[in-house]
């Protein structure tokens, strides 16, 4: 019998953010693990912004894109703000042809634009 090996997402704590670096594949049980982790450390570690880095992410589907979504509306339910740094160029050309929108979220191109969005949302 084969043992399911659980995909662990880490995160960062850097003041009040929390940088969440995706280094592995998503796919829907990821993706689902990540955003009961998210909001527990919202809770835990009284987080008002998180930063999701994709540079490493090179597919982001309907699904995943809808559960990003919904993590950032429930975020932003508990006071935090969520921004995504770091599209690569055919992710974002795959969600725009597919009509996918962001809703709850800030996107930036970098670490550093992710933390000033989140820094002037003060």
């Amino acid at each position: 019998m084969k043992t399911k090996v659980t995909k662990v997402v880490p995160t960062i704590k850097l003041y009040d953010y929390l940088i969440v670096p995706i280094q592995i594949e998503l796919d829907d049980s990821t993706i689902e693990k990540l955003q009961m982790q998210l909001l527990n450390e919202i809770s835990e570690k009284k987080i008002r912004g998180i930063i999701i880095d994709v540079s490493m992410v090179d597919v982001i589907d309907s699904y995943i894109s809808f559960v990003l979504s919904e993590t950032a509306a429930m975020a932003k339910a508990m006071g935090c703000h969520t921004v995504i740094c770091k599209i690569q160029p055919q992710v974002a050309l795959t969600l725009a042809q597919m009509g996918i929108k962001l809703k709850d979220v800030f996107t930036a191109n970098s670490l550093e634009g992710a933390i000033d969005i989140l820094n002037g949302l003060d």
